[in-house]
């Protein structure tokens, strides 16, 4: 199988233009008001609160500009470089500052920032821009838009820039790169990245080279394409054999690009984590691309570790390339990775280990039920004895099941009634009953309620958490949920007007201590047969599990980390949910 790639390329230039204005670099203080006065031929004030910059502006190395609460816009002429040596200050900002070329004239400027490390863009609308180039500067940019672009949002050189809780939007191309040879960890984390790469060149959304001995964090983002067919979501090179470049994948939700994930080259070390990839499939040419993760090694120290992902939709689940050192799951930390439905030319491809590497791959789901069905999946020696082996045995095989059903307050305002109401938690019984019981002089609105549905990762679940369903005394409303290989089972929710939880003997199970703040609790098996656990996280992936025998239980927690997890227990076709906080 071979795979086409792209090769980061950036330039940063200096925009020579005569007409400029520079700070003098004595320490001294401005806002855009004072700006006005001090160098009227560049900055103007056309009415309160908006601004017009006419000409290159620097802000020299000692001084600050602090982006003043009252200041509304500011608009930038065409061909306009805003440099900053100093330091850029917007962090006492109470609504949006929009900064924009004209955008009547498609005009754009561009903004550097050269060893302005204390600097920061908070709740900055920035439109209409060449670009932002972050030139030794590990600045900090929060809660900021950007969108209509001509060039890459954000450039960073040799620096590890903090980008979070931002929105990049319908821009031209990258939204965050690098590079090449730009040593740098940024960490960009709980962003939305939508629709960007409009040129439609061969480029992701996150283009990233080398790292340094600091990690690089790519946490809680959701990176989505819509127009561009040859964006891909998040990519990390290492071409030259320099530095070590680390990396934390982990939450995000990469979907509808050409790929989702690839790190390719020399010293790449990355930890994948709990994250979705969906319907990354917009490659025409399969060959050349579609994979939800893929790993393409120079040596075998491009290596990479996957717990807990969800991969589905794709051409490819996971590639793993030439040479790599790839751990999707031993038999002491099982990946519990979710694979199922991604494919090509009418062909399953969950795994293709196209390398000379072996990997191991134990505990993952792969659409399937059984071994063979995974070994179908799955292409490597087997397949081709120049192929790597991949150790995939025992699988982990998922149950439909729901672990927890409720109804919270953030989705459902109507259940905001005084002094009794609010998120209201379902008991889950052995005929798979959701029951809900309440009771008052005042019953909330049940016509139009949202449930929060929390199973394990991988199943399906219909009606959607998204559908309003009327809960109404005298209406029964059922769930399906059903796993990829194609099993079933009904969940019928009641609402009940009395006090009391049915009494089973699996609700009489007790975790202590809980909180666990000493790395263990102990599960209490008050009947007389073997119980199994398992231990999901709020969103419902797999992290632990076992058997219980009568008595007490003790389970080691170390692995876990600070949180709150649901535990999960069964007996035959009867089970219970603890909830357990991790601190």
């Amino acid at each position: 199988m071979k795979k086409v790639f792209y090769l980061i390329v950036v330039l940063f230039s200096v925009n020579q233009v005569v007409a400029q204005w520079v700070s003098p670099g004595l320490g001294l203080s401005y806002s855009l008001e004072t700006l006005c006065l001090a160098a009227p031929s560049a900055v103007q004030s056309t009415s309160s609160h908006h601004y017009l910059i006419l000409q290159n502006l620097t802000l020299s190395a000692g001084d600050t500009l602090t982006l003043e609460s009252s200041a509304e816009s500011v608009t930038v002429a065409n061909g306009v470089t805003l440099t900053v040596h100093g330091t850029l200050l917007t962090d006492e900002r109470t609504q949006t500052l929009v900064i924009q070329g004209d955008s009547t004239q498609n005009n754009y400027f561009e903004f550097r920032f050269e060893g302005a490390t204390q600097s920061n863009l908070t709740q900055t609308h920035i439109r209409y821009c060449d670009g932002i180039k972050l030139i030794n500067s590990s600045i900090e940019i929060d809660s900021c838009e950007f969108d209509h672009f001509s060039n890459h949002v954000i450039s960073y050189m040799n620096c590890h820039p903090v980008i979070q809780n931002s929105f990049f939007h319908d821009n031209q191309a990258c939204a965050i790169q690098s590079a090449i040879n730009a040593d740098g960890c940024p960490r960009i984390i709980n962003n939305v990245l939508y629709n960007n790469v409009l040129a439609n060149t061969n480029n992701p959304q996150i283009n990233i080279g080398p790292g340094t001995t600091d990690t690089i964090f790519i946490v809680g983002n959701r990176i989505e394409g819509v127009a561009s067919t040859m964006s891909g979501g998040v990519a990390i090179t290492n071409l030259t054999n320099t530095g070590i470049t680390k990396v934390l994948l982990k939450e995000n939700v990469i979907t509808h690009n050409r790929y989702g994930y690839t790190q390719m080259g020399y010293r790449i070390s990355s930890e994948i984590f709990d994250n979705q990839f969906i319907d990354n499939d917009l490659e025409v040419t399969p060959n050349n691309g579609g994979s939800g993760i893929s790993i393409y090694g120079y040596e075998n120290n491009c290596a990479a570790k996957l717990r807990r992902n969800l991969i589905t939709g794709n051409l490819w689940g996971v590639t793993a390339i030439y040479y790599h050192h790839v751990d999707m799951g031993t038999a002491e930390d099982p990946g519990y990775n979710v694979l199922y439905n991604n494919g090509n030319g009418g062909v399953d491809y969950e795994l293709y280990n196209n390398a000379f590497s072996n990997m191991d791959a134990v505990g993952n789901y792969w659409g399937c039920d059984n071994d063979a069905a995974a070994e179908a999946v799955i292409f490597h020696q087997a397949d081709n004895p120049s192929y790597g082996l991949v150790n995939y045995l025992p699988i982990n095989v998922i149950e439909p099941v729901i672990i927890s059903f409720d109804f919270f307050l953030e989705n459902n305002p109507g259940l905001a009634y005084p002094d009794y109401y609010n998120n209201l938690y379902g008991t889950i019984t052995p005929d798979d009953s959701i029951l809900f019981y309440i009771g008052g002089c005042v019953l909330p609105d049940l016509s139009n309620l949202k449930p929060t549905i929390v199973r394990p990762l991988g199943i399906s679940v219909s009606p959607s958490e998204d559908e309003g369903q009327d809960f109404s005394l005298n209406n029964i409303v059922t769930y399906t949920v059903s796993t990829p290989h194609q099993t079933y089972r009904d969940y019928v929710v009641r609402f009940i007007i009395e006090a009391g939880i049915p009494d089973n003997v699996l609700t009489k199970i007790n975790l202590a201590p809980n909180p666990v703040t000493q790395g263990y609790f102990t599960l209490e098996n008050p009947t007389e047969e073997g119980l199994q656990w398992q231990i999901f996280t709020s969103t419902g992936q797999l992290v632990m599990f076992g058997e219980a025998q009568p008595g007490m239980n003790r389970i080691a927690t170390k692995t876990l980390k600070k949180g709150t997890y649901l535990v999960y227990i069964q007996k035959e076709s009867s089970f219970v949910t603890k909830k357990l906080i991790v601190q």
